[in-house]
């Protein structure tokens, strides 16, 4: 029966990432999880014991948010036989959620070592703010390191409440997340207590969790009119993300000269429609690199001088035998910038971790990325001048890193850019998965962004991450609205690890405390005796 119930909570916690006008029910579907996890407190249930129901739970939720890895199959493009295809994809959806949950499971063995304290079984509402600051933590861990995959952020589900979102422009991303842990934690507590004789107590911590989250809006909307107030009286300027619907792996080898001549008959268009003088196309649209093909360059430049626009690039680069995914920038004047590189290449798509370990079991995985080579990342937040002003850039993955963001920012960029493949997820809902982070994003840095895929989902969205601009799935077109610059730094780009200090502060001093009310009860029974 536990096992039910940890199911059906992460798959309803799955859920909110797959249908963003689900994305309310977060707010109650870790419910039944925190509900059992004070109950095995109880019972005072072996810490490998609540380890592994965290290990499950992580398990059955990534899996719900990772469906979406099928649509690779059948990866006729990368030379795989039928049965090679399922098993890459059965590697790729559920291995990745079986690594990330060795992680993930923490949570609830943190709360196990937690709950053994006499603190603990003291003041048993102290879980709430335990377990939340304990969750943010490891989403930031989520963050670090070469097989960083910060996907399954809470605060993503929300994308939908743009008011709600507003507060992220003040703590980031990471309050969001602790707001949503945070009122499961209050309810399950509450139906705890009820349960246990104490209906008080029920309402004392239902009206907490509503009260939070009536704030957390509340503060948004001053929030959101606050930032229009200030930005409707900015100038603007047309922008437009390209989307040319070439599904990777899977249409006809378009070469370089075929695809550039596609974008810039519909960048002239989107001139000649509506004056734009910023253009983004999307994530590696072009095979060769750069810096040797004076000739494809110089075609681009003509565009730019001719038309007074700034173009922004994708395509590849190499360096010192290194294969990078970089992105150009292109001005009116002939000069290039650049470039940026993509930081965050994805595990299992553009490099595969442990691959001698790997190609022993899988040796049809040898080029995952059809490239001949693996990516690596950059390590630099390279910010492009252009004639329209400082401009960061995302690559793809890069989005789901909000440090990337605020580097950006600090640098001096007064628009940010989004440059995206995501073609193989034809129109999943990864599609929209992604450009919630960059709506996190967008508000975080308080910057627009533009953001350009390859066939859908391509947005543009303001500073308050409202979509503004976009062009749907599966389609050709371009995504074009009026833009702003904007120099002024977000409180939360002036002090990003803020609210995540308070969160180890609050994870490492309640073990603290509850050792030393620990010490302190043995000394008072030695006394007593």
């Amino acid at each position: 029966m536990n096992l039910l119930i940890l199911a059906a909570s992460a798959l309803a916690t799955g859920l909110c990432y797959t249908f963003r006008w689900f994305g309310f029910a977060a707010y109650f579907s870790l419910i039944p999880l925190f509900y059992l996890m004070i109950v095995n407190a109880d019972k005072r249930k072996h810490p490998v014991k609540a380890y592994f129901y965290g290990y499950f739970w992580g398990v059955i939720y990534y899996a719900s948010i990772f469906y979406w890895f099928v649509y690779q199959y059948p990866l006729e493009y990368l030379g795989f036989s039928k049965a090679e295809a399922i098993g890459y994809v059965a590697l790729t959806w559920f291995g990745t959620g079986m690594l990330l949950s060795f992680l993930l499971a923490l949570w609830q063995l943190s709360f196990s070592l937690f709950a053994k304290s006499g603190l603990y079984r003291a003041h048993k509402w102290l879980f709430i703010p335990f377990v939340s600051s304990v969750y943010v933590i490891l989403e930031f861990v989520f963050t670090l390191g070469k097989l960083a995959t910060p996907w399954a952020r809470l605060a993503v589900t929300q994308q939908a409440y743009t008011v709600g979102l507003q507060t992220a422009s003040v703590f980031g991303s990471y309050f969001l997340s602790f707001l949503i842990v945070f009122v499961n934690a209050c309810l399950a507590y509450g139906i705890y207590a009820r349960n246990t004789k104490n209906k008080k107590l029920l309402t004392v911590f239902v009206s907490v969790a509503l009260g939070a989250v009536i704030l957390n809006y509340a503060a948004g909307t001053a929030l959101y009119f606050t930032d229009k107030s200030k930005t409707d009286s900015l100038p603007t300027y047309h922008a437009s993300a390209l989307q040319g619907n070439y599904i990777s792996g899977r249409a006809d080898d378009d070469n370089d000269w075929e695809i550039l001549d596609k974008f810039l008959q519909m960048s002239q268009k989107e001139k000649e429609d509506n004056g734009v003088k910023l253009f983004v196309v999307p994530e590696g649209s072009f095979s060769l690199e750069l810096e040797e093909s004076e000739l494809f360059k110089c075609e681009i430049v003509d565009f730019c001088k001719k038309n007074d626009a700034v173009m922004i690039i994708g395509c590849y680069q190499r360096d010192n035998g290194k294969l990078y995914n970089v992105a150009w920038c292109i001005s009116p004047d002939g000069s290039v910038t650049g470039p940026y590189r993509k930081q965050h290449p994805v595990p299992f798509g553009e490099f595969t971790p442990a691959k001698e370990l790997l190609l022993k079991i899988f040796p049809f995985i040898e080029d995952v990325t059809g490239l001949g080579d693996e990516l690596s990342g950059g390590t630099e937040t390279t910010v492009m001048d252009s004639s329209v002003g400082r401009i960061g850039c995302f690559i793809c993955f890069d989005s789901a890193f909000e440090k990337i963001g605020v580097d950006a920012v600090r640098g001096g960029a007064v628009i940010l850019t989004e440059m995206s493949n995501d073609s193989w997820w034809m129109d999943s809902s990864q599609l929209y998965e992604h450009n919630g982070h960059a709506v996190l994003r967008a508000i975080e840095t308080r910057r627009c962004i533009v953001r350009s895929t390859v066939s859908g989902y391509s947005t543009v969205m303001n500073s308050r991450g409202e979509v503004i601009a976009s062009v749907g799935a599966l389609t050709e077109g371009a995504a074009t609205a009026e833009v702003y610059n904007r120099t002024d730094i977000s409180f939360y780009a002036k002090h990003p690890y803020l609210f995540l200090s308070l969160c180890f502060a609050c994870a490492l001093c309640l073990p603290v405390c509850a050792a030393i009310t620990g010490i302190k009860s043995k000394r008072q029974s030695k006394k007593d005796t």
